[in-house]
């Protein structure tokens, strides 16, 4: 029994949003994926997990951020967790079971990218999901002007 709990423990301790999340300001980054198959991120130098960051049409302005945290809102099961200029973290949950995923969006120092990660919670694989849910973000705010493919 302890075997299969410290398991658990290990299974889910990498599965979060980013950690040591500053309280205030984005001079941070976002965290890089756990070696399960759950997760997409701007900040992964593992070609499996990495996603290329949201490319603006210009620089970040307290506008364009709204609208970014609106779409980012609209995503399937979105709920808003926390958010401040340049940063939002958000749970999605699946529609059929209500599987919790951590989804977070980070504006680059440039301002000019958007940085992201998308990760399941509970899983060793998400099914394409998480990089799915960054390509809808993506091309919503293609779609409204604000990114560029």
């Amino acid at each position: 029994m302890r075997y299969i709990t410290a398991f658990a423990i290990l299974l889910l301790s990498g599965c979060a949003s980013t950690r040591n999340v500053p309280p205030t300001g984005i001079q941070f980054t976002l965290d890089g994926c756990t070696p399960f198959l759950n997760c997409v991120s701007t900040s992964s130098t593992v070609s499996y997990y990495a996603i290329e960051p949201i490319r603006l049409v210009e620089p970040l302005s307290e506008s364009t951020w709204a609208i970014i945290k609106a779409e980012a809102l609209e995503l399937p099961g979105a709920s808003l967790n926390e958010a401040r200029y340049g940063y939002a973290d958000i749970t999605c949950y699946s529609d059929t079971v209500g599987f919790p995923d951590y989804f977070e969006v980070l504006i680059d120092a440039d301002k000019q990218r958007l940085n992201v990660r998308s990760q399941s919670l509970l899983g060793f694989y998400d099914m394409g999901v998480n990089r799915r849910r960054v390509e809808l973000l993506r091309s919503q705010l293609v779609e409204r002007g604000i990114a560029i493919n």
